[in-house]
């Protein structure tokens, strides 16, 4: 998975994007990644530090150019990015490190991107004396005003390894911050978890210190290079998305390997159970099978499936439904919510309608499924989640080489699309639209059989 797919990012000098790393264990190899994935994409980027880069890490840009008393040659800078796509704007380049400019002049290129054509501006901001994980000091990070996404960074091959240098950037300050006694008083010595590093990440004055308000923050679990470390990383991942932080998984320094290997993030799993039931003629959402109404039975599944919360949408027999559910709900808590859709009779739309209304702000994606598919197998569903996760932002069964739709996962791009469908179709519209693209797991047809009729629920019943 690309970086600027990854980090929801759709830059051209319209829409510029200024992105600043922060952190450690990956800042500059993830900057001149994503830098090579913009100009590859035709769009023009310039990158910049706010603190120091050392001699190698500028060789990674095609060109540099020096800012003069404090003020950037727009000439020269034009042509490099004419000649090259790509432009490092330093203020000295005395070895054995750079100096990188105020961010003041970062905000000020901002101010010029549709007259340079630039797409993106990436930013080093922080300092970590090569070391896997830091804690800032009260100076750091420096992070322009233009940020629009902030990307803390962690490396994952600190896990396990002492509180300590040389494995921690001032160790002493991330102690004090998580509140972690010193190691040379504990017994037995204390080491890095999946644990803290999620405590850090989402600290305000750790891995969200310094963010200007409405800038998006994205962190990076770098070097998820081998299955132990992606392992942490999942670990680490899962603490962020039951706290509302999407993140990632990366081997950005790995030019073998793909810059992202996962995405993790707040989840929905939506059963659509608003219908009138016109063609069975009495509510199927009630209708019982091995004790437990079809609502009841599909409700188990949303919260099993993976994902981080659960919606039921009701419309019809809204009451009814909400007494069957009376007991999953106490069970379940905060996770499964219901979600009342008053046109319900407009269509399955409105439903869509109702649950992407519903959503949580940071919800990342959505498993939306029938209340009348009861042969569906819980690991139908959790296997749904693996090419989302990989990158794919439609996923759908299939049968037989063929996509059939529900249950199927629309990735938060295609949130305002939902909003527009109309009818009683669904949201199968937008698997149709560039098919190709659309990731299918296969299953039977027998899995994904419905009910819609008493013929149809007779023959369920019967093959019990």
């Amino acid at each position: 998975m690309f970086l600027t797919h990854a980090l929801r990012l759709s830059p051209t000098p319209a829409a510029l994007e200024v992105v600043a790393f922060t952190g450690a264990g990956g800042k500059s190899a993830a900057l001149f990644r994503l830098a090579g994935e913009i100009v590859a994409a035709g769009q023009r980027v310039v990158t910049t530090t706010t603190t120091r880069i050392a001699a190698e890490q500028i060789a990674q840009a095609p060109v540099h150019l020096l800012i003069r008393d404090g003020q950037i040659d727009w000439s020269a800078l034009e042509q490099a990015l004419n000649s090259h796509g790509h432009c490092l704007l330093l203020s000295d380049d005395q070895p054995p490190k750079a100096t990188g400019v105020d961010p003041r002049l970062v905000d000020e290129l901002a101010r010029h991107a549709e007259q340079l054509n630039l797409a993106a501006i990436l930013v080093e901001a922080d300092g970590s004396a090569r070391r896997p994980v830091k804690a800032p000091a009260a100076h750091e990070p420096v992070i322009p005003d233009a940020t629009t996404l902030l990307v803390p960074v962690l490396g994952l091959d600190a896990i396990g390894l002492p509180l300590g240098e040389p494995h921690i950037h001032r160790p002493e300050l991330l102690r004090g911050l998580l509140g972690i006694a010193d190691p040379a008083t504990a017994a037995p010595a204390a080491r890095f978890t999946p644990e803290m590093a999620a405590r850090l990440l989402l600290h305000p004055a750790g891995g969200q210190k310094g963010c200007p308000p409405a800038t998006r923050i994205l962190p990076l679990l770098n070097k998820a290079d081998s299955p132990t470390r992606l392992l942490a990383g999942r670990l680490i991942a899962h603490r962020l998305a039951v706290s509302g932080q999407p993140s990632l998984l990366s081997a950005v320094g790995a030019p073998e390997m793909g810059s992202v290997q996962e995405r993790w993030g707040p989840t929905a799993a939506v059963v659509l159970a608003a219908g009138g039931a016109s063609r069975m003629g009495s509510p199927k959402q009630l209708l019982e099978i091995d004790g437990e109404a079809l609502v009841e039975r599909a409700a188990r599944l949303a919260l099993a499936s993976g994902a981080s919360e659960a919606l039921v949408i009701t419309g019809a027999y809204g009451e009814q439904v909400q007494a069957a559910l009376a007991a999953v709900q106490a069970e379940a808590g905060p996770r499964l919510r219901l979600v009342h859709n008053p046109a319900w009779e407009s269509g399955q739309a409105s439903s869509i309608h109702a649950a992407v209304g519903a959503l949580a702000d940071g919800c990342q994606a959505a498993l939306f499924f029938p209340v009348d598919q009861p042969n569906l197998p819980v690991a139908l569903l959790r296997r749904l989640w693996q090419p989302w996760r990989a990158g794919s932002d439609r996923v759908a069964t299939g049968v037989d080489g063929a996509v059939r739709g529900a249950p199927a996962i629309f990735d938060r791009r295609y949130f305002s699309e939902m909003l527009a469908l109309r009818g009683d179709q669904g949201a199968r519209p937008l698997l149709r639209i560039a098919a190709s693209e659309v990731a299918t797991i296969a299953t039977d047809a027998v899995a994904l059989a419905d009910v819609d009729t008493p013929d149809d629920w007779e023959t369920l019943v019967r093959a019990k």
